[in-house]
Parts: structure tokens; C-alpha cells; sequence
């Protein structure tokens, strides 16, 4: 039904020559007011399409010739958009259950690698071959010892260290979702970013009695200064077919915006202060605690070494492969252990990088922003012009408890008519009365 209504609107759209109204839509298509309002605001939207509002306060919409190529571009993004964030998001749920478990077999299957290549070594120079020992390809490894990669320089003794020992930060987060967050993040801080926009819209509207001029809403948005939407006013469009509004000219011919259900509320409401700009918020690197991502780097680290040593000693480890199995298996394994854990600390660090990247344009959007709210603390002349023009139409209407005259609470049979409150029936009802009394004294004809 929803494909078929659009379809509806596309076609009339171009049989009325890309130039239409609300009634031209309604009588070529028989949609309903509303219904075709709600199509032409969306197909504006997708289509690059503008409002055109004429000196008596009509409005015409106008589409680019090609609207119907740009609609098809626009759908195919969405939907390789879509398909792209299905994608990548399975890959991550992969990663986040296999990386973790990743790391910790890697350590172990390398560690055997080397105690196996070492006994190996030792058996042969038992056997009075070359002994190698103390010595793994070019890496000293005297006993595979390494030690503990987390030792402190300030040891614990019970009492008083002489620094402060910092609390500890509680962490929802276990091990497998730390290392995860370690390497690829805790995802989009801004991910509810469009809900929170309209959301403060729609306070700024209800603030200002329903009507607002478009500058107003320019501190929420993302426009450029020096953007061409600035001149048509474009980004009011989505605006509009969110909340249902409609634009309203001056006789000068400025533009503001109403929003007749914005301006009815169902009790009267504290007003609380409303932000004056959309926020956005920097990305960080992880919202795991720091001894997480300690451990996990630790860890990661500890790995890499490992896994160089082993890929140096990748020839000891060839040759003692033919008599011992395990060898034998770890060797056409060298390669990848040694990339994974390569990439396990590459990774975070290239992730790193593009944070201070993308944190940059947060922060370029927010001063945007911050630059509109500034503009709209010392509005131009035009701007005060329309919002002289937009007092005329504010309103905050309450629907009272006691106003109201149907309840889906009792039955209809229960419910009083409260039309027969209205004085012009109550004035029916009293013209009615003296009739009746002067009937009454009508004297009846003898028989």
C-alpha cells in the first residue's frame, strides 16, 4: 500500500510538470489532505525537491527534471546502507567472540612451541649434536623464562606504600568484551544522535507556542555555513513531515513555521531548560577500566614477543618438526601466529589514530553549532522581523480532564450528551417551553 501511494504521487508529479500544489496531488491521485501532504514532504525530501511559497501564502512544490533518477539513487543507497551496516556488524560480533579466545590460545600454543623446539634441543645435545639449547635462532632465551610482564616498581606490603592506592573502577565488562573493546571500541557514542535532534526540536517548538522561525533550529542541525539550503530553507523539510507542520507568510514575505499539534498538550507542564545547541559527544577509545585495557595490552604485547621468537626459530622449528608431532603441527602455523600478533596491537593503534580524526569533525559539527547559537543571540533585523510575525500564531492549548466529553474508559450508554450543554439548544429548548404552557391553556369545545 505504501509503494502503491507513492508510485501515485511519482506519476502525478510528472504528468502536472514537476510543479505542483497539495490540491493538484489530491485531485490527480484522490488520496486523502493529509496522506498526499505526507508523500509530497517525503518526496521532497528524497528528490532534492523545494517549497515555493507565493505572496497570498500558497504553497507549490517543485522538483528537479530528473527526481525520479535522483529517488532511485537515494533508495539504492539506503538499502546498500542497510545491507552494509547488516555486514558489518556480523563481522564485529565475530571478531568480538573470537579475539579474546584468539589471544589466549595463541599464548599457549606458542609457549608449548617453544618448551617442545627446547626439549627437542636438549635431546639432541644429549646425543652429542650442536647445541642450540640456550640459544633459539637469534633470540637469547635463557629457560624460557619471561617473568611477569605486569610487575609493579611499587610492590603492595600491607600497610602504607607511600602512594595513593586509586580506586578501582567497576567494570560491566569481562575479560572476552574487554579485549574486544581494547581492539575495535565500544562502538558509536552518537548512535541515538537523530533521536536526540528531534527530540530537542520538538521541545524548541513546544517552547516557543508551536510556531518558529528556521533559524531557530539551525543550533540542532549539521548546515554549513554558506550551505544553498540556507537560502530555500530546505532543512525544514524533514522537519515538517516529522511533526506534521506547515509553513505560514508575512505579508512581506517572510517564512515561519507552524505546528498545530506541537501546540496542544494534555496538562500544563513545568517548562525545563532546554540545551541551546546539539552536543555531540568525542568517540574514546574504550570504556573498559584501565586495568582491563592493561591486561589486555599486556597480554597482547607478551603475545608478540612470543610469536617473533617463534617466527625467528621458524628453521629449529622445521627441522625438529619430522620427530616430534606438535612441531610438526605448530609449523605452518608460525605465519599466522606471528600476524595476528602483529595485527593485535596494530589494530588498536591505527584505531587510536582515526579516533583523533573523527573526534576533529565532532568537533568542527559542534562548533557549527555553537556558531548558530551565537547568530541567533543577536538576530538580524529579518530574523526579529519573523519572529514578531510567528507571535501571532503561538498558542499552547491544554486538554483539561474536566473537558472532556467522551472516555473509551465507560460505555457509550453511560456517557451524557454534552451537546445538549450548547445554548443554542438550551434557547430551542426554551423558545419550546412557553408553546407548550400556552397549548395547555387552550380551553377544550363543548360537546
Amino acid at each position: 500500500m505504501r509503494v502503491a501511494t507513492q508510485t501515485l504521487v511519482i506519476d502525478a508529479v510528472e504528468q502536472l510538470g514537476l510543479r505542483v500544489t497539495l490540491g493538484d496531488i489530491a485531485s490527480s491521485t484522490g488520496l486523502a489532505l493529509e496522506e498526499a501532504k505526507q508523500e509530497l514532504l517525503k518526496l521532497a525530501q528524497k528528490a532534492g525537491g523545494h517549497l515555493q511559497v507565493s505572496r497570498q501564502g500558497e504553497i507549490a512544490y517543485v522538483f528537479p527534471p530528473d527526481f525520479r533518477d535522483i529517488l532511485k539513487r537515494r533508495e539504492q543507497q539506503d538499502r546498500l546502507a542497510a545491507l552494509r551496516r547488516k555486514l558489518w556488524g556480523g563481522f564485529l560480533y565475530g571478531l568480538r567472540i573470537s579475539f579474546g579466545i584468539l589471544l589466549v590460545v595463541s599464548i599457549i600454543l606458542i609457549t608449548l612451541a617453544l618448551i617442545a623446539l627446547q626439549m627437542a634441543s636438549s635431546r639432541e645435545e644429549g646425543s652429542g649434536s650442536r647445541s642450540r639449547s640456550r640459544e633459539v635462532g637469534f633470540f637469547y632465551f635463557p629457560n624460557l623464562w619471561v617473568g611477569n610482564p605486569f610487575w609493579s616498581p611499587y610492590p603492595y606490603y600491607g600497610g602504607y606504600s607511600g602512594r595513593a592506592q586509586p580506586r578501582r573502577e567497576k567494570s560491566e565488562m569481562n575479560f572476552l568484551e574487554a579485549v574486544y573493546s581494547f581492539l575495535f571500541g565500544d562502538g558509536d557514542p552518537n548512535a541515538n544522535l537523530e533521536e536526540e535532534r528531534y527530540a530537542l526540536i520538538g521541545q524548541v517548538i513546544r517552547a516557543n507556542g508551536g510556531v518558529i522561525a528556521a533559524e531557530q533550529v539551525l543550533p540542532y542541525l549539521d548546515v554549513e555555513p554558506g550551505s544553498p539550503a540556507l537560502e530555500y530553507e530546505d532543512y525544514m523539510l524533514p522537519i515538517l513531515l516529522k511533526f506534521d507542520g506547515q509553513p505560514e507568510v508575512s505579508e512581506d514575505g517572510d517564512i515561519v513555521y507552524r505546528f498545530p499539534e506541537l501546540q496542544v498538550a494534555a496538562s500544563e507542564r513545568r517548562s525545563k531548560k532546554i540545551p541551546e545547541v546539539l552536543q555531540e559527544k568525542p568517540w574514546v577509545f574504550s570504556r573498559a577500566t584501565p586495568e582491563q585495557l592493561t591486561l589486555a595490552a599486556g597480554l597482547g604485547v607478551l603475545n608478540f614477543l612470543l610469536a617473533a621468537i617463534l617466527y625467528g626459530a621458524r628453521e629449529e622449528v622445521a627441522a625438529a618438526a619430522g620427530s616430534n608431532a606438535f612441531l610438526a603441527f605448530i609449523y605452518p602455523l608460525i605465519g599466522f601466529l606471528f600476524l595476528y600478533g602483529t595485527l593485535f596491537l596494530a589494530v588498536p593503534a591505527v584505531r587510536w589514530l582515526t579516533l583523533q580524526f573523527r573526534n576533529q569533525g565532532v568537533e568542527r559539527r559542534n562548533r557549527i553549532r555553537r556558531f548558530w547559537q551565537e547568530r541567533l543571540k543577536r538576530p538580524s533585523e529579518a530574523l526579529l522581523r519573523k519572529l514578531d510575525f510567528a507571535r501571532r500564531f503561538r498558542r499552547q492549548e491544554v486538554v483539561r480532564e474536566s473537558d472532556t466529553i467522551y472516555s473509551t474508559e465507560r460505555d457509550l450508554i453511560e456517557q451524557r450528551d454534552y451537546r445538549l450543554d450548547e445554548p443554542a439548544f438550551r434557547q430551542l429548548l426554551q423558545q419550546e417551553q412557553p408553546l407548550e404552557s400556552k397549548s395547555e391553556e387552550v380551553p377544550r369545545p363543548r360537546l
